[in-house]
């Protein structure tokens, strides 16, 4: 007799559309990477990367179609990972150039030969 697995398998096209749909994202970061957005440059870099690793995430390795638990934890990873962005964007966009002193300057010498 021939057992029936309870996982659930998607079609091959499924994936095939998210493969094509990874690849117009990653041309949409290259043409990201050609304008100057001045700091947006690195949201928008992050938002795109945010949006593949969410693709990989659900449908390469399967979460979408697991427990629970797998759930929180996928969640708890994406949690942090937002933390610690959003922590390294705040102090990216809120510094200002008056930090920087001539101490923490580029040494910079003037010699005359």
């Amino acid at each position: 007799m021939m057992e029936t697995s309870k996982e659930k398998i998607d079609p091959i096209g499924l994936y095939l559309l998210i493969y094509f749909i990874l690849l117009l994202l990653l041309v949409a970061t290259l043409s990201a990477a050609r304008f100057d957005l001045g700091p947006w440059n690195v949201v928008v870099a992050l938002a795109i990367g945010v949006i593949k690793a969410l693709l990989v995430i659900l449908f390469f390795m399967h979460v979408r179609h697991s427990s629970r638990l797998t759930w929180i934890f996928a969640g708890a990873a994406f949690l942090w990972l937002s933390l610690l962005l959003g922590l390294t964007l705040s102090e990216y966009f809120f510094r200002s150039s008056h930090y920087t002193t001539e101490s923490t300057a580029p040494y910079t010498q003037n010699v005359d030969r």
